[in-house]
């Protein structure tokens, strides 16, 4: 009897998606992205066992692969990666701005090439050394692309602006502003990119030694033998297999079509969209209590990271203190951190969802992120109030933070006074 392989399973071929699809946007711009995708992967599966990417670098060589072409591009001088001194509050804040307004413009008149280079420096996806055919279209050294984004910056902005850069935001700032805005432009990764990639999987015909028959004096392979086949290549039914699946499977239906005949109309699921986020957040808040009494806003800061591994800066509500914070848990088993607040005045409850748009993704089956509010939250620490919601609530974003605040006894307009995100 044949035994079942006790090898590990290989990881998944999408495990590398969500950094391989902005930079795929940095190359070839978002409307190509996907077919360039759609061709990596199918290199992917069209290679041998053996020489299919697995590591990072594996599958950004093969990105790279797979791009047109632009030509040689002159390399920008670099800059010195100078550590930059202390600066007051307002300075930082006046730099921190002028980034976040204007690296979209950089990026918008980088070449497509240099904009590969910013985001993989900002992804850190992975160390380019090894990646020599990039290195040598922007013949220049790739392990620094701080000294890339600096130039570009001065390049766009005037030169006492750019000097309160340099002077006032390091280099890991600098990259982390940046991943902040392709986590915003390019998060979460569109699901009809993910179902054609899935589709591409599924239909890589099978390799050749797969398809040659096994020896006369060979016995047939045993169920638990094809347990440790690899996703990439399912294993092609046998056609007296495929027929009693078939048989079972008309039985099945046909009865599941007499009980659908049976069944009142009225308990049917409701096709109706999920609500949106406010509405979503407003209909769960009443569920959350709070698991860990906590009255001081640095206090909920260090557990929402230690807990979740969530960095954020919680926000102030004028005439309310900090009463704990709790957690949602969805049917799906996902949970949702949510800080709590109390009105000081009538003593009503103030709730704050912490979502990011990686979370808002995973409940794409309970609530909706609805485009226009997207959009919206490009700028941060925007207070933004959903026109298509029922329900009392604002939202704004911190980085890849999303916050949602919702209170049955305040009205939108009255917590925007309050709110200081």
């Amino acid at each position: 009897m044949a035994l079942a392989s006790t090898s590990p399973d290989p990881p998944s071929p999408l495990k590398h998606l969500e950094t391989l699809y902005p930079l795929a946007c940095m190359l070839v711009g978002e409307e190509a992205a996907a077919s360039l995708l759609v061709r990596v992967y199918e290199q992917a599966t069209e290679a041998l066992p053996d020489e299919r990417p697995e590591a990072m670098d594996d599958w950004l060589a093969l990105l790279l692969e797979e791009a047109p072409d632009e030509g040689p591009q002159t390399p920008p001088p670099a800059t010195p990666d100078t550590a930059p001194p202390s600066a007051d509050g307002l300075r930082r804040e006046v730099a921190e701005r002028l980034v976040q307004n204007t690296l979209p413009v950089v990026l918008a008149t980088c070449s497509a090439t240099e904009r590969f280079v910013l985001a993989l420096g900002a992804t850190r996806a992975a160390a380019p050394a090894g990646l020599g055919r990039l290195r040598d279209r922007l013949d220049k050294d790739l392990s620094d692309p701080s000294a890339l984004v600096r130039d570009q910056l001065q390049a766009v902005l005037s030169a006492p602006e750019a000097a309160l850069i340099d002077e006032t935001l390091s280099d890991a700032e600098l990259r982390e502003a940046l991943r902040d805005t392709l986590e915003h432009r390019f998060a979460p990764v569109p699901s009809s990119l993910r179902a054609r990639l899935r589709a591409t999987l599924r239909s890589s015909s099978p390799s050749p030694e797969a398809s040659e028959p096994a020896p006369d004096s060979a016995p047939e392979p045993s169920a638990d033998a094809t347990q440790g086949q690899s996703d990439w290549r399912p294993a092609r039914p046998q056609p007296r297999t495929l027929l009693f699946v078939l048989l079972v499977g008309g039985l099945v239906l046909a009865g599941g079509l007499g009980v659908s005949y049976l069944t009142d109309e009225s308990s049917l699921p409701s096709s109706a969209s999920p609500p949106g986020l406010v509405d979503f957040s407003a209909e769960q808040a009443g569920a959350v209590t709070a698991e860990r009494a906590i009255d001081e806003g640095a206090e909920a800061e260090a557990y929402l990271d230690s807990t979740w591994g969530r960095q954020v800066q919680l926000p102030t509500i004028d005439g309310a203190r900090l009463q704990g914070v709790g957690r949602l848990r969805t049917a799906d088993d996902i949970e949702i951190p949510v800080v709590l607040y109390v009105d000081a005045e009538g003593g009503s409850r103030i709730a704050a969802f912490v979502y990011s748009y990686a979370l808002v993704d995973r409940l794409d089956d309970a609530t909706t992120l609805d485009t226009q509010v997207r959009a919206q939250l490009a700028q941060r620490d925007r207070l933004i109030a959903d026109d298509q919601s029922s329900e009392a609530g604002l939202l704004w974003r911190d980085r890849a933070n999303i916050f949602v605040v919702v209170s049955p006894a305040f009205s939108p307009d009255s917590l925007r006074t309050r709110v200081q995100p």
